[in-house]
């Protein structure tokens, strides 16, 4: 047998996953991980794939192909059965909306354990040891979810034809207590503090942001992607028609005269006109130079923090992303300083030592 390796197989950390390029990406191929397993078959079946699709065969549905019986194809089958039940009710989903599914999400940390397991082979000590991890690595929320994700997928199993009982559910063995809700309560006082504070340090879009936010109670993700289209006027204020991007249903934001003249002070410092589509609120940076390319603000970056806070208090800080890890400026600048004390004793001229007579 030969050492040929199939294309786009890579092995990390003694796993083998099968990475597609950008361009495979764009076109729906996703990437697998297919385990510690020296046989290559499932990265040749993708690879059959691709090349189907390249030549034009046929495209390429981007799901992963798992046992009879298992418990990744009643999670295949559960998530073709909810589709169907979109488009018969006529409701097709945002691209928002499918980012914010739970069953994929959860299914991320499932499938690559479970995926080609029997379901009455998966034992409570493995299910609540993937529990732990996740709660390890991402958060309590994200390991709740999983488990209730589980949860439903196995409630789904005996209408699939799975000989499992629904009290057989292994998950039943230990609690999964659901995370403390959000106890964080503002005051409209102290609302008005960050806008106060956000103005004047000429974070104008930032300090807009709060307003609209506070005044149409929708979530940070809908009031970012705020258009001028979806701007409304009625007669007696200005209010904003959207859809939100979790349900998809129909909302409306009201303004009040305080955040509306806010807004639009703001939108008449930007120095252009924006057309219907595009987002009201833009970073700092957003627009390009004379010369081309994104202005990038001066380094370090204040952090602003509440009116009350003091300016002894207040931390300069850069955060940068090196290696998956954020490095602030303090750290930055000690090494720098610590850099040219180095470099000034290196350079620094030994005279000859000469006796007085």
């Amino acid at each position: 047998m030969g050492t040929d390796k199939p294309r786009y197989l890579v092995k990390i950390k003694g796993c083998y996953y099968w990475r597609p390029t950008p361009r495979m990406q764009r076109a729906g191929f996703g990437g697998h991980a297919l385990g510690k397993n020296e046989l290559h078959e499932e990265a040749i079946r993708l690879n059959a794939e691709w090349d189907r699709h390249r030549f034009g065969e046929r495209k390429q549905s981007n799901i992963m192909v798992y046992p009879p019986g298992s418990l990744g194809a009643a999670y295949n089958r559960a998530i073709a059965l909810r589709e169907a039940e979109r488009k018969a009710k006529g409701v097709i989903w945002t691209r928002q909306q499918k980012a914010r599914d739970d069953w994929p999400r959860a299914w991320r940390w499932i499938g690559p354990t479970f995926g080609d397991y029997d379901p009455l082979a998966i034992v409570s000590e493995d299910l609540l040891a993937l529990r732990t991890k996740v709660a390890k690595r991402v958060s309590e929320s994200e390991a709740f979810r999983v488990v209730k994700i589980w949860r439903a997928l196995w409630a789904k199993l005996p209408g699939f034809g799975y000989k499992v009982l629904p009290q057989a559910d292994p998950s039943l063995t230990f609690a999964n207590s659901a995370p403390d809700p959000r106890q964080q309560v503002w005051p409209h006082r102290d609302v008005l503090r960050l806008v106060q504070c956000a103005w004047r340090e000429r974070y104008y879009g930032l300090a807009a942001l709060l307003a609209v936010a506070w005044d149409t109670m929708l979530s940070p993700t809908d009031t970012r992607t705020l258009t001028i289209g979806q701007r409304l006027n009625d007669g007696q204020g200005s209010y904003f028609d959207l859809a939100r991007a979790k349900t998809g249903k129909a909302a409306a934001g009201t303004l009040s005269q305080w955040s509306e003249a806010i807004l639009n002070t703001y939108l008449g410092n930007l120095g252009v006109e924006l057309h219907d589509a595009a987002p009201i609120f833009w970073t700092r940076g957003g627009t390009s130079t004379a010369k081309g390319g994104r202005p990038w603000p001066p380094r370090p970056i204040r952090v602003i923090g509440s009116a009350s806070t003091s300016a002894k208090s207040e931390r300069w800080f850069s955060d940068r992303m090196t290696s998956g890890r954020s490095r602030t400026c303090a750290a930055q600048a000690q090494s720098r300083r610590c850099g040219a004390m180095r470099r000034r004793r290196s350079c620094r001229r030994r005279w000859p030592i000469r006796f007085r007579h």
